[in-house]
């Protein structure tokens, strides 16, 4: 799996603009071939701070998609942004959930 993440801040007089464009790029992208996550964040500490969240099978599904209409008008966006956005491609070769914590937090001789 690959995890893309874009961390966002919109020029506050902009910031409606990002979020009307983004809303209207979600579901698109969620329909794509191997798109398992397509999620726009918003930093509750500082309204005008984003992080898309992506998740994508394999690498040819997510190259597929930086080739879309999609992903430029995504790529446009940027214009809008008080600073250089973080971007960062991670491949994830495993994924744990509670049974992770549950491990972590056993306490010998229980059960």
């Amino acid at each position: 799996m690959i995890l893309a993440t874009l961390r966002m801040n919109v020029r506050p007089e902009k910031r409606i603009d990002l979020l009307e464009t983004m809303r209207g790029m979600l579901e698109p992208a969620r329909v794509e071939r191997g798109c398992l996550s397509y999620r726009l964040y918003e930093d509750v500490e500082d309204s005008n701070s984003f992080v898309l969240v992506e998740e994508w099978e394999t690498q040819n599904d997510l190259e597929s998609h930086i080739r879309t209409d999609n992903h430029h008008r995504l790529m446009a966006l940027m214009d809008l942004l008080n600073e250089q956005p973080e971007l960062r491609f991670n491949t994830v070769s495993h994924t744990s959930g509670m049974d992770l914590i549950e491990d972590v937090l056993k306490i010998p001789g229980s059960r």
